[in-house]
């Protein structure tokens, strides 16, 4: 009776180590199915594995992330749950939960996992990665900037989180701190193109803003002189008392407005510019532009031959204060 009893038992381990060999190579069959991204051959590897053993965690762990991969992400958030209820220790399972909950766009049950993953496994760089791009999504962009922070901390040579640090400092229009960023991953990565292409993106913008820069300054400079101008012809269009000598009158106008203009070209050029508003016989307000003040006519003669060249007129000596 022992002799059978010992037969039975050692047929039942040998029957026992036959079955978990079996599973430990369809499992590895699905691992090398998923890297050869057959990702349905996998999955039926694994759920063969499940069939056999539905409290084999790794397995319910790698059919998810062949779900991941075929875009099925309630199923790999399904399988994921499982796991985690077999195994809560299992490494990387609220990573992979993270990533499901991200592409399924749930930024905030997503960000719930990299935390608790973080918490697991705080010398892990890649849930602070992930973590980061969930933050950007939500438009928190200081606590994005913040993870990728300690993503690099932790792994400072990490190509796409430099990257992605300068993406972030472009977006909050800080350019030479994410241009010199930029720089940082091209020497780390000279083959790669990504921080190359968007290194050149962004010194186009900043050409583009210097020069919009300047022409916005050289606007208000031209404002603010118009404004100067216009104030000036302002002020300058009163009567003027009566005096004695003689001025160069170069326009005699019934509209302000053209006094104006006048004025703002003697401006221009260089001249003095007055304005002399006169009443006449019929009651008719005229506005007459003038230039300079001189004690006879012949010293007015040298500004009247210049400003006959320049304005292209031919202006008149007149009498301070009068016709």
């Amino acid at each position: 009776m022992k002799k059978y009893l010992f037969l039975a038992l050692l047929l039942l381990f040998f029957y026992t180590d036959i079955s978990a060999r079996t599973q430990n190579e369809l499992f590895d069959l699905g691992v090398k199915s998923f890297k050869q991204e057959k990702y349905q051959d996998a999955i039926h590897l694994f759920s063969e594995i499940i069939e056999k053993d539905p409290g084999h965690a790794d397995a319910y762990k790698k059919r998810g992330i062949c779900y991941i991969k075929q875009k099925k992400y309630d199923a790999a958030i399904d399988d994921f749950m499982k796991a985690k209820k077999l195994f809560p220790d299992l490494k990387g399972i609220h990573s992979n939960l993270g990533v499901a909950w991200y592409y399924k766009k749930n930024y905030i049950h997503a960000i719930e996992n990299y935390g608790i993953a973080i918490d697991k496994s705080p010398g892990s760089y890649a849930p602070y990665f992930n973590r980061a791009l969930c933050f950007a999504e939500l438009n928190r962009k200081e606590e994005a900037l913040a993870d990728i922070e300690d993503a690099l901390k932790l792994k400072p040579d990490y190509y796409w989180a430099i990257c992605y640090k300068a993406d972030l400092l472009a977006e909050k229009q800080d350019n030479i701190k994410a241009a010199k960023t930029y720089e940082q991953a091209i020497k780390i990565n000279p083959s790669n193109s990504y921080a190359k292409e968007k290194l050149a993106e962004l010194q186009k913008k900043i050409k583009l803003k210097k020069k919009d820069d300047e022409n916005k300054a050289v606007s208000q400079a031209e404002k603010r002189e118009k404004i100067q101008t216009d104030k000036n012809a302002h002020t300058l269009i009163i009567k003027q008392a009566n005096g004695t000598g003689y001025t160069i009158q170069t326009g005699a106008y019934l509209n302000r407005e053209n006094a104006r203009v006048m004025h703002k070209k003697l401006v221009k050029m260089g001249f003095d510019s007055k304005t002399l508003v006169l009443n006449d016989s019929k009651g008719r307000k005229w506005y007459l532009a003038r230039s300079g003040s001189y004690p006879d006519k012949k010293r007015a003669k040298k500004d009247f031959n210049l400003l006959k060249d320049k304005l292209g007129i031919t202006p008149v000596i007149r009498p301070i204060g009068a016709w």
